[in-house]
């Protein structure tokens, strides 16, 4: 039988996966709902029971200016649709400058409920984290930030447990659950260079990391300018693990929409396509996490997005035998909450 804990635990620190890329470079293959920053339950040593680990000292995550190795990641093609109701057309374009710290706020909630024969279990996890990126430097369209989480508070329930707590700001160490998240407060998590359409070109950690569903770092923009009802899309592909212990590429597309602008704010709709059809349920509860619906803000004059907002409301039946389910609730919104100047540091003291 499928173990529940696999099921449940899969959604803690989702939030800061999708906006990190890939921390500890696992893949989404299994439950497809792994998270990146928790330890799948498989690994799980102790219990919630457990002791609980000594955080590191703030001191310890204090990092030197470095100059990370960079992957070069192949471009994603876009693909174009005109408006069909025609009108005046928007180029959308990031406009980032050396020296700018953009503060946002993101807030995940989840729950997810799984019936294997008789037994009927719920998992919740909220998670609310500050992150910042630090853009190091701006040339020649090509734009390098550096992704740091400054805070995190989350909590995480299964079934009728105790409910597991963390916050970063309280000062307590983290129960083990939570630990890795913990250990990735102020560090930089990922260098990645973009350009100006919000395509990642280069990133310090893994060339193709995960997708959690979530859409790419950035909102990836269409290369000529669009009118509102124009759209655009983007592919992507996962691997998930079929019944014989092989893997097999399941096949998405991002598709992006072009909704309204009002008061230099474009409001594009955002929704997530399979292409490959699965008849399979097990494989089916792989990809459970990987189809979102949303929109997102775009500031036009200051060339970068301010709000995001993504639902998910997936189930699939017989993924663990006849009559078992899953279903999956979810909802992530991310706000920009300030932006500040900095001091990049010297090309030397980089190097």
């Amino acid at each position: 039988m499928m173990r529940f804990m696999n099921l449940a635990s899969l959604c803690a620190i989702v939030t800061v996966c999708f906006t990190s890329g890939s921390v500890d470079g696992q893949e989404p293959i299994g439950s497809g709902l792994k998270s990146l920053l928790v330890r799948d339950a498989a690994d799980q040593s102790t219990s919630a029971t457990s002791s609980k680990v000594p955080a590191k000292p703030a001191s310890m995550k204090e990092e030197k200016p470095s100059s990370p190795k960079l992957n070069p990641v192949e471009r994603k093609t876009i693909k174009e649709n005109a408006s069909a109701e025609g009108g005046e057309a928007h180029l959308l374009r990031y406009k980032f400058t050396a020296g700018t710290r953009v503060v946002s706020e993101v807030t995940h909630l989840a729950k997810t409920n799984t019936k294997i024969d008789t037994t009927e279990q719920d998992s919740n996890s909220r998670t609310v984290s500050q992150k910042t990126w630090d853009f190091v430097s701006a040339e020649k369209g090509k734009m390098t930030f550096e992704y740091r989480i400054k805070s995190i508070d989350m909590s995480q329930r299964i079934g009728s447990s105790e409910e597991l707590r963390y916050s970063s700001n309280d000062g307590e160490a983290p129960h083990p659950q939570f630990q890795s998240a913990a250990d990735s407060i102020g560090r930089v998590i990922s260098t990645v260079t973009i350009d100006e359409q919000g395509l990642i070109i280069a990133r310090s950690d893994e060339i193709n990391p995960p997708s959690l569903g979530m859409g790419d770092i950035t909102l990836p923009l269409p290369e000529k300018a669009v009118a509102i009802g124009g759209s655009w899309e983007c592919p992507r592909e996962m691997r998930i693990r079929r019944e014989d212990g092989s893997q097999k590429v399941v096949r998405f597309r991002e598709l992006y929409k072009l909704d309204k602008v009002s008061l230099g704010i474009a409001t594009v709709s955002v929704r997530s396509e399979m292409i490959t059809i699965i008849t399979d349920p097990k494989e089916e509860a792989q990809v459970l996490q990987q189809l979102s619906n949303g929109t997102v803000r775009f500031d036009m004059e200051a060339g970068r997005m301010i709000a995001k907002d993504l639902t998910w409301d997936k189930r699939v039946i017989d993924f663990a035998g006849p009559g078992s389910s899953m279903e999956y609730n979810s909802r992530l919104s991310e706000e920009v909450t300030k932006t500040e100047s900095f001091t990049p540091p010297s090309r030397t003291a980089r190097k």
